[in-house]
């Protein structure tokens, strides 16, 4: 183990230097966002960028000239805010698409019930206002979207795939924030036989489950209330209250949709009637935010957990598919970290759209360098890295990361061994809360 561990430290060390020197150099001459030789070339460009956005919490261009400055390159700010050009967006866009292949490390969680997977896939989404300027280009929602309070008609909505067995990003995509959750289908690319995928509402398309089932793959997701459900024997459509009347849980295999028809286990768990209330406050909430009135069925519908899935019965049963959901709350985790401590929902240059774009794809290409080194821990048994405490740690020590990339203090390798180590010691998830039991601990109770 130890052996596999420093040869993942050597092989990312070197994509590292890689990514940032000759391969930046290389592209940002090809897209012509360098046109000819000058201190500010493109790899001291994006690790200003990456760095600056990792070291600092609210980023400005002061910050990244004082970061240059430590790589001998005079800048003033005027000076840096001009390289924001079109040529700018394509460079650091290619530079994401090429993290976004470089940097998928995996690092396997010791989880027995999971195991039986090749992966096991969170899909979530988090939207972000832009500056109204860039409506033309990313049409968004406004306030009316969910808690925003930036009233642009301009926003992204960004698409992650996060590997919870693995611990790896699958994908991190963005598109128009006007568009809506069921109509991402990239996940359904590279789809594995044997990979599980846990879904929430927003991604429930029958056709989408087809299309996984027939490629030997698993799903999860919540039911969604006005979905048919046929008997598969009779082809009758079951009216599901009146089949769930006087019942606290019950399991059964049905048809799902009324053009797909896809065999399933509908998985129904009666809720207590605090729980109950508390569904219906949101729901109530929600609907009169968006102007209609929840139906009767919904509001009876709220008293149940319900859930579809096309793993057999002998992989996982009807209770330990409750909880085996509960895993899809960790991708929430991974959003509410890149907001918290790279804020991704927030974003600079309101005036100029080309340094908005640059400074996002510099914050994913952050996000995608961070869970490409974390994979390079190793971690003891009943032990789960906790990427808050992992994240915080880099931040602290971004400045020397970024010298040591310009070759001016230290070794890559001895800083990514040492950084590792830390990790596995001092970054762990608390195993002893007396308030909620983690995630992973209630995934080997079912085992």
């Amino acid at each position: 183990m130890r052996e596999l561990t420093m040869d993942r430290i050597a092989c990312l060390s070197k994509d590292l230097n890689e990514f940032f020197n000759e391969k930046a150099d290389e592209i940002s001459i090809a897209v012509g966002f360098i046109k000819r030789k000058r201190k500010l070339n493109g790899s001291s460009f994006i690790k200003a960028m990456v760095f600056g956005n990792i070291g600092v919490d609210d980023c400005s261009i002061e910050t990244m000239c004082q970061l240059l400055n430590e790589d001998s390159i005079e800048i003033t700010k005027q000076g840096l805010d001009f390289r924001f050009s079109e040529e700018a967006v394509e460079f650091m866009k290619k530079m994401y698409n090429e993290a976004l292949c470089l940097f998928k490390k995996s690092l396997q969680i010791d989880c027995k019930i999971l195991q039986q997977f090749g992966s096991v896939k969170l899909l979530d989404s988090s939207y972000t206002s832009l500056p109204s300027s860039m409506e033309d280009m990313y049409k968004g929602y406004g306030s009316s979207y969910r808690d925003c309070e930036n009233n642009t008609k301009s926003g992204i909505k960004l698409q992650l795939v996060f590997d919870y067995l693995n611990q790896a990003l699958d994908k991190l995509n963005f598109m128009e924030g006007i568009r809506s959750d069921q109509g991402y289908r990239d996940y359904l690319n590279g789809l594995s036989a044997n990979d599980l995928l846990i879904f929430d509402l927003g991604y429930f398309v029958p056709s989408s489950f087809k299309q996984i089932d027939e490629a030997g793959a698993y799903f999860v997701s919540r039911y969604k209330s006005d979905t048919n459900i046929y008997d598969i024997e009779t082809n009758q459509k079951i009216e599901l209250l009146e089949y769930l009347e006087g019942q606290l849980s019950s399991e059964k295999e049905v048809l799902l949709g009324k053009e797909v028809k896809i065999k399933v286990r509908i998985i129904c768990q009666k809720l207590t009637e605090e729980q109950s209330m508390a569904r219906r406050r949101k729901a109530n909430k929600l609907a009169k935010s968006h102007g209609y009135t929840s139906s009767q069925k919904n509001q009876k519908l709220l008293d149940w957990s319900i859930f579809i899935t096309n793993v057999p019965e002998s992989k996982i049963n009807a209770e330990q598919i409750l909880t085996v959901y509960r895993v899809r709350w960790q991708i929430e985790l991974l959003f509410k970290l890149y907001k918290s401590h790279i804020n991704l929902d927030k974003l600079k240059g309101k005036t100029n759209p080309f340094r908005v774009l640059c400074e996002l794809y510099a914050k994913l290409c952050a996000i995608l360098v961070f869970h490409g080194m974390i994979g390079c821990v190793k971690l003891k048994k009943n032990t789960e890295l906790s990427l808050t405490k992992a994240f915080i740690e880099l931040k602290r020590r971004v400045r020397e990361l970024f010298l040591i990339l310009n070759n001016i203090v230290n070794n890559l390798k001895i800083f990514l061994k040492k950084l590792t180590i830390i990790w596995s010691k001092f970054s762990l998830k608390d195993r002893y809360r007396k308030t909620r039991v983690s995630t992973l601990s209630s995934l080997h109770s079912l085992t």
